[in-house]
């Protein structure tokens, strides 16, 4: 969280005054739609590499106001290994980006619905949590990568 709001602080001060948040573009954006799927993807196959390497090397995950922030790359890696070994039937994970903005170059702030679904002995699919999901996410070359993401509860 610190580092967040250092990026920030140091971003109005580089700009000379406050940052203005704009859409991002309609190629960041399908990018971004990419980074949530396949966050999804790698959530809902309990792939840890796969998860943790959609964080850069100084990333953090926070699942909840109560939960400590998880940060740094071995960290967020641990935190999902532990995570998914503790999961137990099957279960989907759903983000819908709701909105996008940049604030700066190559730094934009998305916010998403997420539900958590577990599958029933019957095949259907039962909604075990929902949160609201915002994350702070950074431009690395030509793919975007978690710097922050902050979960709350919604049920």
């Amino acid at each position: 969280m610190k580092l967040a709001i250092s990026c920030l602080s140091a971003l109005m001060i580089a700009t000379a005054g406050p940052l203005e948040a704009m859409p991002v573009s309609d190629l960041d954006r399908a990018a971004l739609e990419r980074l949530a799927a396949a966050n999804d993807a790698a959530w809902n196959a309990k792939d840890v590499a796969a998860m943790a390497g959609q964080y850069t090397a100084h990333g953090s995950v926070r699942v909840s106001p109560a939960s400590p922030t998880v940060e740094g790359s071995a960290a967020v890696s641990n935190f999902f290994g532990q995570a998914f070994g503790r999961r137990q039937g099957r279960f989907r994970h759903i983000t819908t980006l709701d909105h996008l903005d940049e604030i700066a170059p190559g730094m934009a702030m998305a916010d998403a619905a997420v539900r958590v679904e577990q599958q029933q002995p019957d095949g259907s699919w039962v909604l075990v949590r929902s949160f609201r999901n915002v994350s702070l996410v950074i431009r690395k070359g030509d793919q975007w990568k978690h710097r922050a993401v902050r979960a709350i509860p919604e049920n």
